[in-house]
């Protein structure tokens, strides 16, 4: 894993393909290919010296996930969107400060170059965000 991090702000929501790959089930292959990911811009993903497709690793004061990068062309420079689900929970808090919602915007976050690494499915996130792992 490169040590040669990004700054970003994280931000997470709904997507309409998450939304219909939950349906198909959270636990299946086409829920983690449209959750499991990081978009960003392709200046971050130069930053980074990766391509699109190749894993990053996202780290929070809340966590860390390995995710698959993928461009989104519209995004602003430092700005990168994972959608809710398992992955973006790894890595947003969960202090609602009595609003009775967690915030998934502009978290700050460190994204690293995680070539080789794999993304956990969602059973596998999950065990290691339970075992601490």
């Amino acid at each position: 894993m490169s040590r040669v991090g990004v700054e970003a702000l994280l931000t997470s929501g709904r997507t309409l393909k998450q939304g219909r790959a939950m349906e198909l089930g959270k636990l299946g292959p086409e829920y983690l290919k449209e959750v499991g990911i990081c978009e960003m811009d392709k200046v971050t993903l130069e930053a980074l010296g990766i391509d699109e497709g190749d894993t990053v690793r996202v780290e929070t004061i809340h966590g860390s996930v390995v995710v698959m990068s993928k461009i989104d062309r519209r995004a602003d420079p430092g700005v990168v969107f994972i959608p809710c689900g398992p992955y973006a929970n790894a890595v947003t808090g969960s202090d609602t400060e009595a609003t009775g919602m967690p915030n998934f915007k502009g978290v700050s976050a460190q994204l690293f170059a995680a070539k080789g690494e794999n993304v956990p499915d969602v059973k596998e996130l999950l065990k290691q965000m339970v075992e601490g792992t």
